[in-house]
């Protein structure tokens, strides 16, 4: 990436954290008054709503290596997925203080949330470097298997996938 696309980057992220902090209440409202009743939030689609806002944007950002050549626009759209897994989480955990008390139980949410960002933790750590330390792919034949460079973001994706699934059994089994 050139020096300008870096700061170009670097300078709408920060501005969608920010933003998201500031506008954290009403974007958490508008999805809780989409999903909750004046008298119940159902659980499953409030823990499945918690790992999508977090957890989608980052089993997108493993779809998009698998299935795109390497390029500009891949690398950005990448970046567009970790952008907005970070404004998601900073909206589920930046809106709950100001509207606890104002919906019934929205517990799942965040619980949703946290397994998002614990898959993604345990993803990383699991996956380990890229072979090569470059955004790059390496180019490889259609009989080798998927270079090393993707490996990162393919366990963060398979982690995203256990952890939803695991939070869809905690909403159906104990909840």
């Amino acid at each position: 990436m050139s020096t300008a696309g870096v700061i170009v980057v670097s300078a709408v992220l920060i501005t969608a954290v920010v933003v998201s902090v500031f506008r954290s209440s009403e974007m958490l409202a508008a999805l809780l008054d989409l999903l909750c009743t004046e008298s119940t939030c159902p659980a499953v689609g409030l823990a499945f709503s918690g790992w999508a806002i977090v957890g989608g944007p980052f089993l997108l950002a493993g779809l998009i290596i698998l299935i795109s050549t390497p390029s500009a626009t891949a690398r950005y759209a990448m970046l567009a997925c970790a952008g907005l897994g970070v404004v998601g989480f900073t909206m589920v955990w930046a809106g709950f203080d100001k509207l606890h008390g104002s919906y019934p139980d929205f517990v799942p949410l965040h619980v949703g949330a946290v397994a998002a960002i614990l898959a993604l933790v345990v993803g990383g750590t699991i996956s380990g470097d890229p072979a090569h330390h470059s955004w790059e792919r390496p180019r490889y034949s259609s009989s080798a298997r998927l270079p090393t460079a993707a490996m990162p973001l393919l366990a963060v994706g398979a982690c995203e996938l256990l952890a939803l699934a695991a939070v869809l059994l905690w909403v159906t089994a104990f909840r």
